[in-house]
């Protein structure tokens, strides 16, 4: 299995992920990472209804993720992991699951969240999260599309 991108996009897929994204990386299979969508039935048949016809879809624990991918069951597939935020990922490297680097996209602004770029806004445990990530050998980029250049999102967080 190749894991293709590591992405956070609080909207999940939506038109940046499927027009952009998906092609770019020729992504064949997505991996939702997300404690509570896993169990929430109408979200995930909206996810389902959203996803490209050709791409597979898992809405997964952190925990099942982490475990499914270290075991390389989606060998074969060119994988995007998404998250909404960077809290499953940091449960999945907590777990062992070795991950190089990630992309933040959209985070919304909401109650309790600093501006950092663009559509990104961060709250005091993304921050934390993110840190953790950092120090854990993680390399954060902030990209919004594949043509725009990436920025070294960390950097942009440390002074918050």
């Amino acid at each position: 299995m190749a894991i293709v991108e590591v992405r956070i996009d609080d909207r999940l897929i939506h038109g940046q992920v499927c027009g952009y994204w998906i092609p770019h990386y020729s992504v064949d299979k997505i991996v939702i990472a997300d404690d509570k969508i896993c169990n929430d039935e109408m979200r995930k048949t909206a996810l389902k209804f959203g996803c490209p016809g050709k791409v597979k879809l898992s809405i997964l624990s952190s925990e099942v993720a982490a475990d499914k991918l270290k075991r390389n069951l989606d060998k074969g597939n060119r994988v995007m992991i998404l998250c909404q935020s960077p809290a499953p990922l940091r449960k999945m490297v907590e777990m062992g699951y070795s991950i190089g680097k990630i992309t933040v996209g959209n985070m919304s602004n909401k109650p309790g969240t600093e501006h950092v770029k663009g559509t990104v806004y961060v709250c005091n445990q993304d921050k934390e999260d993110f840190s953790y990530l950092s120090e854990h050998g993680v390399k954060l980029l902030a990209q919004m599309v594949p043509n725009e250049q990436p920025i070294e999102f960390y950097q942009l967080i440390k002074g918050l």
